[in-house]
């Protein structure tokens, strides 16, 4: 059986499926997933990519791990296009007061 990253929110087997039994979803990675998650369930993901930091913010790398485990084909332009979108500051990182901004643009342009 392989090892899982113990931080990882999402519970995968590196076989290319994610498994979002914490959020009650199964869904499948690489293939466009047609739910959408509820916004006070995808602000609980974005948490927990951000929750080994001290101060809890997302860097870009973190966003790009959250949305490729969401099943983004460019887990790396979604990251920076949300990241324009939601650091209101400009200091690179969402922060907790920018969450919010965050899950809404992830909600209203998807995370394919």
């Amino acid at each position: 059986m392989k090892q899982h990253h113990q931080n990882n929110p999402l519970d995968s087997k590196n076989e290319g499926n994610t498994c979002f039994r914490s959020f009650g979803l199964t869904s499948y990675r690489r293939i466009k997933m047609s739910i959408s998650i509820p916004e006070e369930k995808l602000e609980d993901f974005f948490k927990r990519f951000g929750s080994d930091n001290e101060d809890r913010r997302l860097s870009k790398q973190e966003l790009k791990d959250a949305f490729d485990s969401l099943g983004s084909r460019f887990p790396a332009w979604r990251a920076k296009r949300a990241l324009q979108h939601a650091d209101a500051n400009g200091n690179g990182y969402i922060s907790d007061q920018e969450l919010d901004s965050l899950v809404k643009y992830a909600a209203k342009h998807g995370y394919d």
